[in-house]
């Protein structure tokens, strides 16, 4: 087994500092420009927050690799060991000063995740995770919940904005069928907080859709290390970490009801 502990300690380091820029960005005026869409957003401080860490970083690890959400987004993952990174996910609720936004720093070596470091300096909370050294928050050990049925469960979303006007009506018209069954949702606005927070037992079920692996790897790993239980859309065991589309529950019982429901999956899959 790998011994993380060096690359965490220099990751976490660097990620803490990061979170200065973030807190400073977040109290400050953004200038704000957009990419993929009009509601794509990007600031001053997600570019310089990705170049703070991944300067530091490379200093350390001249010969590691970077898939990164401004600079490094089309970057293959392979063997090598690679740093997946999201410098402000949540960049919406960032900019609207909703404070559920973090930094997400994950470490991949042979496409296995070793390292998750999910940080939301707002909110001062550090979500930490080695693999096989369990998940913390702030230092201290968090474990996912022991939910068993839906209809206890608390279930956490985040998809990924879309144009199409018909896509929208079917999640609509179908997520009251969800709400039916469970306990009650929450959409955050950021993939890696609604994960984290599933690890910390707050949420029990956490679907994400059409998002990126820098918005999802770190907070898998974390899921992973508080004891719970992440899938693909189809319930097959979670292997590719370049596709981000999961689902994660609180315990395996409480999976194996959600996909005994071809409602639900329908649903989930269809969206």
């Amino acid at each position: 087994m790998v011994d993380t502990h060096q690359y965490f300690d220099q990751a976490l380091k660097i990620v803490l500092e990061a979170g200065k820029i973030m807190l400073n960005g977040f109290k400050s005026t953004k200038e704000i420009t957009t990419k993929t869409n009009d509601q794509d957003f990007v600031t001053q401080y997600d570019k310089l927050i990705e170049h703070t860490i991944i300067e530091n970083l490379v200093q350390i690890y001249p010969n590691h690799k970077f898939i990164a959400e401004e600079s490094a987004a089309l970057n293959v993952l392979t063997n090598e060991p690679t740093w997946i990174l999201d410098p402000i996910d949540g960049t919406t609720n960032f900019i609207q000063g909703f404070p559920f936004c973090c930094i997400s720093l994950a470490l991949s070596m042979d496409k296995d995740l070793k390292v998750g470091i999910v940080y939301n300096p707002i909110m001062n909370q550090l979500f930490t995770a080695q693999k096989g050294k369990g998940a913390y928050l702030n230092n201290e050990k968090i474990y996912v919940s022991n939910t068993e049925d839906l209809i206890n469960a608390m279930v956490g979303f985040d998809l990924a904005y879309t144009k199409d006007d018909n896509m929208n009506r079917y999640f609509i018209s179908n997520f009251e069928f969800i709400l039916n069954n469970c306990r009650g949702s929450r959409s955050l606005g950021s993939a890696a907080i609604h994960l984290c927070y599933l690890a910390m037992g707050a949420v029990d079920i956490c679907i994400i859709k059409k998002l990126k692996c820098w918005d999802v790897a770190a907070g898998v790993l974390v899921i992973r290390e508080a004891g719970g239980i992440v899938l693909d859309l189809m319930g097959d065991q979670y292997k590719d970490i370049s596709n981000p589309d999961i689902l994660t529950c609180s315990t395996r019982k409480l999976a194996d009801n959600f996909l005994s429901s071809k409602k639900l999956m329908k649903i989930i899959q269809d969206t």
